[in-house]
């Protein structure tokens, strides 16, 4: 009950100084106006001339530190993306170069990768575009299915969304071609 008379009391306060600053703003207004209409021309001129200076690079200043404030968080936010998807690349790297012969990676264990995905999806859930998220739910709808190139296009796109919500452009890329990069050329030409 005191909680809620204490936050009344300083609602109240709050709006009482803003009362207060507004009532001195219009009395002091009233009076520049008032002095301005009396005062020659020149002086008039001059007076909102630097008034309107004033004014103008005070916004200004305050626009680019708001904006600057934006961009910070935003990179902060890239930042944290390009973290989160450099990973779970790095575990789809491995289980397609465990399937190589000729490469020397270990295959990741079921557990793990179980472990892994729970953890990938509970920060996109945070931190991924919606593009990201529907791109990965397709993806586990197809992982289970025996035809790679569905299971291929749903990584392409979902590789393409990680892409996309980080900043970079896909213009100019064609299917499957994020995925063709871990391919040889014969299994390449099977995906045409």
């Amino acid at each position: 009950m005191r909680l809620k008379v204490r936050e009344f009391l300083g609602a109240a306060v709050v709006l009482i100084l803003i009362g207060g600053v507004c009532s001195g703003v219009w009395v002091l207004g009233g009076s520049l106006v008032t002095s301005l209409a009396s005062a020659s021309s020149e002086v008039a001129a001059a007076v909102i001339g630097a008034m309107a200076t004033v004014l103008v690079g005070v916004s200004a200043v305050l626009l680019s530190q708001a904006h600057e404030r934006r961009r910070s968080r935003e990179e902060a936010h890239r930042l944290k993306k390009v973290e989160i998807y450099q990973e779970f690349i790095g575990v789809i790297t491995r289980m397609i170069g465990a399937a190589n012969q000729n490469l020397a990676i270990k295959e990741i264990e079921p557990g793990e990768l179980a472990s892994y995905l729970f953890r990938f999806k509970s920060e996109i859930l945070l931190w991924g575009s919606p593009r990201v998220i529907r791109a990965q739910i397709k993806f586990e709808s197809v992982a289970g299915k025996v035809d790679i190139k569905l299971l291929f296009n749903a990584v392409n796109e979902l590789y393409m969304a990680i892409r996309e919500d980080v900043g970079l452009s896909n213009f100019g890329l064609n299917s499957l071609e994020l995925m063709k990069l871990y391919l040889n050329e014969e299994a390449r030409s099977q995906l045409r």
